[in-house]
């Protein structure tokens, strides 16, 4: 297959009947450019890649074409020589004349523009954070191209020398993986050129040396029975955080923020339907009677729970309301941790670990657990429970 090809592009038809003539660019991976022409099927030649002798005006066209193509190989064997590896963005920027590039810093703030229009305002933080991290890093203009092994490791090493945590190097990481694979996704970097390790090619920029042993913090069993029996009426302001994480646990260790947006419409035939925000993943749940006391005794006109009843109407108001009732959520179960003598203080998210150890003490099938946990892979799930399956090996060690 020839590098490079003027083609009739018959997958799209135009309003006036006639499909676009397009640039075809094959390097290892097909890609098309638009030459602002177009013509019918009749009228052109697919072999020749040119306007045939039917077609008004068609030596005049044919000869814009070849200019084209002409001005598109000198441009390509320009690329060969010079020896630098092939970028079909800067091919398509610099044959169409565009000398506007988009940086790296640019297509940040775009992200973050398209999340908080998605109401994603959680992701739309992360890029924030991103972009202060590398405009202290590297400040100015730089390309998607310019991202390789050596900017990643010097942008690890600048964080490392800043204090930063591993996990939190890690999280900054994840996200300009992210970034950059949306990139592809839009031409601004050719897939050649992804940066970060792949199964097929480990020798690129991995961070997984960054994430930190996973520490999940349940409750132990007879942690969890003298919760049971919390002495509540002398602490009645704790009552509500009380009964929000003894539902979050029942619940399978539902998520505070997807706890937060439950409405009467997620009760059906006895059981709680809703979708996790984090995934998408649909989860349905059957009610239990501690479940429907607890949402009986909240319960308002529209919300399972108070916290949104009054919740302000734009996106980034609404997020940061729902980080505010979780700041003092997690208050009060530091409150009930030291009132209960824990070691380690409770958050919201003792409640899944807890529901996941539950079930592992139990001896519950690791697919079970999978389904429970709504992970789409299993090996999520053994990472997940690693640790609490450790801690029973070691019980079995003592025995020795």
């Amino acid at each position: 297959m020839s590098a490079l090809k003027i083609v009739l592009y018959k997958n799209k038809q135009l309003a006036n009947g006639e499909n676009p003539i397009r640039l075809r660019v094959y390097f290892g991976t097909e890609r098309y450019i638009s030459l602002g022409m177009s013509a019918k099927p009749s009228d052109w030649n697919d072999k020749y890649g040119r306007f045939n002798a039917k077609s008004p005006n068609f030596e005049a066209r044919n000869a814009i074409l070849r200019n084209h193509l002409a001005r598109a190989e000198a441009m390509l064997s320009e690329i060969i020589e010079s020896g630098k590896p092939f970028s079909i963005h800067e091919f398509k920027i610099k044959f169409l004349g565009n000398d506007k590039k988009v940086t790296v810093l640019d297509f940040v703030d775009q992200r973050v523009k398209e999340l908080i229009n998605e109401k994603s305002i959680g992701n739309s933080n992360a890029y924030k954070q991103l972009k202060s991290m590398l405009s202290n890093y590297k400040p100015g203009d730089y390309l998607f191209a310019d991202i390789d092994y050596t900017f990643l490791k010097g942008f690890e090493s600048f964080m490392l020398a800043k204090g930063g945590k591993k996990s939190n190097i890690h999280f900054y990481m994840r996200t300009f993986r992210a970034l950059i694979n949306e990139a592809i996704r839009r031409d601004l970097l050719d897939a050649e050129a992804y940066p970060f390790a792949t199964q097929f090619n480990k020798n690129k920029y991995s961070f997984s040396h960054l994430k930190g042993d996973y520490d999940p913090k349940p409750l132990a069993m007879d942690e969890l029975e003298r919760l049971k029996h919390f002495p509540i009426r002398d602490y009645p302001h704790l009552q509500a955080s009380y009964d929000v994480f003894i539902f979050l646990l029942r619940a399978r260790g539902l998520n505070f923020v997807d706890l937060c947006n439950l409405t009467n419409d997620s009760l059906v035939a006895g059981r709680l339907n809703y979708i996790r925000q984090k995934t998408g993943k649909l989860y349905s749940i059957k009610l239990t009677p501690e479940m429907t006391e607890i949402i009986d005794k909240y319960k308002g006109e529209t919300y399972l729970f108070p916290v949104m009843e009054n919740a302000p109407v734009r996106a980034t108001a609404r997020y940061h309301h729902v980080r505010t009732a979780l700041r003092l959520f997690n208050k009060h179960l530091k409150e009930i941790s030291g009132i209960m003598g824990l070691k380690k203080k409770m958050t919201s998210y003792t409640a899944r670990y807890s529901y996941t150890n539950v079930l592992v003490q139990n001896n519950v099938p690791v697919p079970l657990i999978q389904q429970a946990l709504g992970h789409a892979s299993i090996a999520t799930t053994q990472h997940y429970i690693k640790k609490f399956a450790n801690e029973e090996v070691d019980k079995v060690d003592m025995l020795i």
